[in-house]
C-alpha cells in the first residue's frame, strides 16, 4: 500500500515547494483544462469541472476588465502601483497583479530609498518571469524615470505642467544639469530666470520648478525652463500687486540704462524706474554708474501697462494710475456723480475722476436732447461695464 502524501511533504529542506511532484499525485483529469468552458483568451485555462465553472470564469473576467486588473507581466515593462509594505530595506509594491513586486531599496537611487507604505510609484519588472514560484523583483528608480520621461515628453506641447528638479551643477556651455526623478535634464542659462541671472552659481544646489520645453536629439536629453514656470505665476502676481498698490516693494536690480533702472520683484515680475522717478540718493548713484545688478532696491508701483510692462517709482508725490484700482473703487452696476468733459454728436465724454473717462453714447440720451448738455456741468450716470485692460467704461443714464 502506497502512503498518501500531505501538502507539507512536498517542501524541501530549503522551504521550496515541489510543484511537479505535487501535480503528479493529482488525478490526470484535473491536470488538463476543462474543454467545456469557453475562454476569451487562449492563454486562459480553467481546470474546474463543476457545472458553475463557466459562470465563475465569466464573472472573474468581467471583474478583471472592469477593475483593470493585470493578469500578465512583461519583463522590462513599467507598472503603476502603491507601496504595500517596507521591511528591512525591502519594499513590496502592489500593482494589481496576483503577486507583489519586491524592490531592494539599497539598490535604488538615494531619492527613492525612503519610500513609505501607501506611496504611489512606478516600478519596472527586472526579474525573469519563467517561474511563478520565484518572487518578482522590480526597480522603482527605473520605473519612475520611465514614467516621468513619458509625462514630460507629453507635456512639451502645452507647457502647462511643472516638475520639481534639483540644480546639480553648471555646465561648460552656459547651462545647468537639472535632476528630476532620476532623469538628468538640461536647462540653458537663458531660461534660468525671468531675467538673466547676475550670479549664475546662485541656484546650484537649489530645488526649482521647471517646465519641459523640448527634447534635444543632439544631447539626447530633455530641455527644461524655470523661466516658463515663472511666467505662469505672473497673472496672480499682478492681481496681488493691484490689491496692495501703496505698499513699498523690495526688488532686485537687473540692469540700468541712461533713462532708468530695471528691477525684478515678486519672483516673476519686472519693471523700470525712470530717472525722473528715482529718489535723490539713487539718482546720484545712477549718474555715477554705481548701481550694480543684484543689489536690493525699494520702490512702489506707478502703473501697470501690461503684465510685462510695469512702471515703478521711488517718489512719494507721484499719482498712481487710477485705472489700477478702478474695479475696487467702482461697482457694476452703480450710479455715480460725474462731470461732462466734452460733448460730441455721437455722445458725451464723462469724467468720473481725473484720468478716468467714459462715453455716454447718444443712443442713451437721444439726438434731440444731447444739445442740452454742456461741458463742465455735473451729471449722474450708471456704470454698466468696466474693461480694465482697454481702459473703457460703459455708461448710461439712470432711470428716474
Amino acid at each position: 500500500m502506497i502512503a498518501e502524501k500531505s501538502g507539507a511533504d512536498f517542501f524541501d529542506a530549503d522551504g521550496n515547494f515541489d510543484w511537479e511532484g505535487y501535480e503528479a499525485t493529482c488525478p490526470k483529469v484535473l491536470r488538463t483544462p476543462n474543454p467545456h468552458v469557453k475562454v476569451k483568451d487562449k492563454s486562459h485555462k480553467v481546470f474546474c469541472r463543476e457545472p458553475y465553472a463557466q459562470e465563475v470564469y465569466n464573472k472573474m473576467i468581467g471583474h478583471i476588465e472592469e477593475n483593470d486588473i493585470i493578469t500578465k507581466l512583461n519583463f522590462g515593462s513599467s507598472y503603476a502601483g502603491k507601496i504595500y509594505a517596507v521591511l528591512n530595506n525591502i519594499a513590496t509594491v502592489d500593482i494589481g497583479y496576483r503577486q507583489l513586486i519586491y524592490v531592494n531599496l539599497e539598490k535604488e537611487e538615494a531619492s527613492f530609498r525612503n519610500l513609505q507604505e501607501g506611496d504611489e510609484v512606478n516600478v519596472i519588472i527586472t526579474s525573469e518571469l519563467d517561474d511563478d514560484r520565484k518572487p518578482i523583483t522590480g526597480s522603482v528608480s527605473e520605473g519612475m524615470k520611465q514614467a516621468t520621461f513619458r509625462e514630460m515628453l507629453g507635456a512639451i506641447e502645452n507647457q502647462d505642467t511643472a516638475w520639481v528638479g534639483k540644480v546639480k551643477r553648471m555646465l561648460e556651455d552656459a547651462g545647468y544639469m537639472i535632476h528630476i526623478n532620476g532623469i538628468d535634464c538640461f536647462m540653458p542659462g537663458s531660461l534660468a530666470g525671468i531675467n538673466k541671472l547676475h550670479d549664475f552659481e546662485s541656484i546650484v544646489g537649489e530645488e526649482i520648478y521647471v517646465v519641459p520645453v523640448s527634447f534635444s536629439k543632439e544631447r539626447k536629453t530633455m530641455v527644461v525652463s524655470h523661466r516658463a514656470y515663472l511666467k505662469t505665476l505672473i497673472p496672480e502676481a499682478i492681481d496681488n500687486l493691484k490689491e496692495n498698490l501703496m505698499d513699498e516693494i523690495v526688488g532686485t536690480v537687473t540692469g540700468s540704462a541712461k533713462y532708468g533702472v530695471f528691477c525684478e520683484f515678486a519672483r516673476c515680475l519686472t519693471g523700470m524706474i525712470h530717472i525722473n522717478d528715482l529718489d535723490g540718493d539713487t539718482l546720484t548713484r545712477h549718474k555715477n554708474r554705481e548701481i550694480e545688478p543684484g543689489e536690493e532696491i525699494k520702490f512702489k508701483v506707478k502703473d501697470i501697462i501690461s503684465n510685462t510692462k510695469i512702471t515703478l517709482t521711488q517718489r512719494d508725490d507721484v499719482e498712481i494710475n487710477p485705472w489700477l484700482k478702478i474695479n475696487k473703487k467702482y461697482k457694476v452696476p452703480s450710479v455715480v456723480d460725474a462731470t461732462i468733459k466734452t460733448c460730441k454728436e455721437y455722445g458725451l465724454f464723462i469724467e468720473l475722476e481725473e484720468g478716468v473717462v467714459g462715453l455716454l453714447h447718444v443712443s442713451e440720451i437721444g439726438e434731440d436732447k444731447i444739445k442740452e448738455y454742456k461741458p463742465k456741468s455735473s451729471i449722474k450716470v450708471m456704470i454698466t461695464k468696466i474693461e480694465e485692460e482697454t481702459k473703457k467704461i460703459f455708461l448710461k443714464l439712470p432711470k428716474e
